[in-house]
């Protein structure tokens, strides 16, 4: 029972991280012209795939979207939205 128990756990886990890499669309491009801008969309896009942040500076929130790239190297939309959030955010608020 155990078994069967952590197998459907395992993937339930799977359904919800393949849906939450659909929330943000395979091409869709990032149309941040300010900082805050960025900063709204990488939080949007963390909220997107499950990982909301109340950080509020544009390093922390980008912090967290690398923290979340690291952790899910497997790729998808998901994890597409957050990189080019984080080069936004390097393009735009990076002295």
């Amino acid at each position: 029972m155990k078994i069967r128990t952590a197998a459907v756990s395992g993937v339930i886990c799977a359904v919800t991280l393949a849906l939450a890499g659909q929330a943000a669309p395979a091409g869709a491009a990032s149309s941040a012209d300010t900082c805050s801008q960025a900063v709204a969309q990488t939080k949007q896009d963390l909220q997107n795939v499950g990982a909301p942040t109340s950080a509020t500076n544009w390093q922390a929130v980008r912090a967290d979207a690398q923290r979340f790239l690291d952790s899910h190297p497997w790729g998808g939309s998901g994890t597409a939205a957050l990189k080019r959030d984080i080069a936004e955010l390097d393009r735009l608020c990076a002295p």
